[in-house]
């Protein structure tokens, strides 16, 4: 057999890998064809703002991982649901894996930023409150009821924690 014919069966066989990986993938779900992408806020879609979601919430920001005082400010006006300019860091936003309603309120806060500027973590709710105790977080957003469920009121008084209630 020529070199010719291995090279076309070679890249026949990687094309039709390729195409029944892609395939899986596509009826999976994990990529999805024809969805609009918009470059500088995310996919587009059914946007839900701070101010839309029902409910009050906390919010914790760990005042140790943002050195720089105007982009904490900035971070507790965005949080508050204020407006702000470019934000020039990166969050890590835990939310309680119990937690549907802090889960939708932190996905808002997510569709208010570039994309991959805030990245949500679900974690179970006591590993939570060990990572706010020892500094561990950057943000947490909770529910209300949840930070009553698990005593959140007491990081309230931890100098290093800025809080917000919305």
């Amino acid at each position: 057999m020529s070199i010719f014919k291995r090279t076309i069966l070679r890249i026949a066989a990687l094309l039709l890998i390729f195409g029944v990986m892609f395939g899986i993938l596509v009826l999976n779900g994990s990529i999805s064809i024809g969805a609009q992408v918009d470059a500088v806020t995310k996919a587009t879609g059914d946007i839900v703002y701070a101010d839309d979601i029902d409910g009050s919430f906390t919010v914790l920001i760990n005042k140790d991982m943002h050195k720089d005082a105007e982009a904490l400010a900035e971070w507790i006006t965005f949080f508050s649901g204020g407006e702000v300019g470019v934000i020039f860091e990166d969050v890590t936003c835990y939310v309680a894996s119990n937690d549907p309603s802090g889960l939708e309120a932190a996905e808002s806060f997510q569709s208010r930023l570039p994309e991959n500027q805030l990245m949500i973590k679900t974690v179970p709710s006591g590993m939570l409150v060990d990572k706010a105790a020892h500094g561990v977080f950057d943000v947490i957003v909770l529910s209300d009821p949840i930070a009553d469920t698990i005593g959140a009121d007491k990081l309230f008084d931890i100098d290093t924690i800025e809080v917000i209630h919305i």
